[in-house]
């Protein structure tokens, strides 16, 4: 995780070192690179007898501290797992409520990269590829396993299906293509097999290796918990199993030796879990056309000038070919055996 220099505004590093506790300065604030939602930084504590580094994240200046910006609720969610000690997670240093609310937690060491759609093509032998699937795989299901009512979070009322297709279509309609023909088709399929939650489970929403740090293969922290939400399991597998196949990304993806296929991953899924679902093919639709939103949205935000990533401006093909798995999915049910 690489850090970049910035301006920050004094009030806001003096309200960390507060927080932080009686006597402690700031020696450093600097922005963490990465992401494309909320505000993150590395800071430097000097407690006097000792240095600390922690993570801030903080409200964006002018939102309002909800959805994936209400990062309070984050924090509590961070927290209560973390207590459980059952799924790896940076542990929450403090908190601060006044605008823009914040929480900081300690700085993870490890390698959070996504394999197939690594832009630096970082070199990782199979075995390791093999071994941190494997791990995240234990890693949700141990998740999925945490009970619900465990949580004291405000706002952890189980979401329907419906509710979160709502989500993303949203999102599309953001990127200016939710009246494009391909997306519209994909909708209407998607809206007429909305299906009952068949579970519920504390639902990460963006759980791939790309969202956990790890040493070697061993993972210590499951991160970025904008998205966080309560309902079926299954919204987590969907968009899990894409970050399997480089086909999904035309032009940007890669083989992998060592990367398990989706059947591989759901079959071990529900080893762990102790049952295998037979209701998946909507939810590993949703999986897909979230992708297929969020890449959009992305490449919108780029193609407007409201920030630059190269990167974005070649995802055209992608995003075509995740709409056109996400009927695939509908219609074929080829995990719904």
């Amino acid at each position: 995780m690489a850090t970049a220099p910035v301006t920050v505004d004094a009030g806001f590093a003096k309200r960390i070192a507060a927080a932080a506790g009686p006597g402690v300065a700031i020696r450093s604030l600097n922005v963490l690179s990465g992401g494309h939602s909320g505000v993150t930084h590395v800071a430097e504590l000097d407690h006097g007898d000792r240095t600390e580094s922690v993570v801030i994240k903080s409200t964006p200046p002018g939102r309002r501290p909800e959805g994936r910006h209400d990062v309070l609720r984050q924090a509590a969610v961070i927290a209560q797992l973390g207590a459980r000690g059952e799924v790896p997670v940076p542990a929450v240093k403090f908190t601060d409520a006044a605008e823009p609310p914040f929480f900081a937690t300690d700085l993870v060491p490890g390698v959070a990269v996504d394999p197939i759609i690594d832009q630096d093509r970082t070199p990782v032998p199979a075995d390791v590829v093999a071994a941190r699937w494997d791990a995240a795989i234990a890693v949700l299901a141990r998740l999925h396993r945490t009970p619900v009512e465990a949580l004291h979070v405000p706002g952890a009322t189980p979401r329907p299906p419906a509710d979160e297709l709502a989500i993303w279509e949203a999102t599309m309609r953001a990127a200016k293509m939710a009246h494009d023909a391909r997306p519209q088709r994909v909708l209407a399929a998607m809206r007429a097999r909305v299906p009952e939650p068949a579970g519920t489970a504390i639902v990460h929403g963006d759980f791939r290796l790309g969202n956990i740090l790890f040493d070697g293969d061993t993972p210590h922290a499951l991160i970025d918990w904008e998205i966080w939400s309560v309902g079926d399991p299954a919204m987590d597998l969907g968009w899990f199993i894409s970050f399997t196949d480089p086909a999904n990304y035309p032009g940007v993806g890669r083989e992998v030796p060592g990367t398990p296929t989706a059947d591989a991953v759901l079959e071990r899924y529900a080893e762990l879990m102790g049952e295998t679902r037979t209701d998946l093919a909507w939810f590993l639709a949703l999986g897909s056309f979230k992708l297929a939103a969020i890449q959009a949205h992305n490449r919108r935000r780029h193609l407007d000038g409201r920030y630059h990533d190269e990167w974005q401006s070649l995802l055209g093909p992608s995003i075509e070919r995740l709409l056109d798995l996400t009927l695939e999915r509908l219609e074929a049910n080829s995990y719904d055996d």
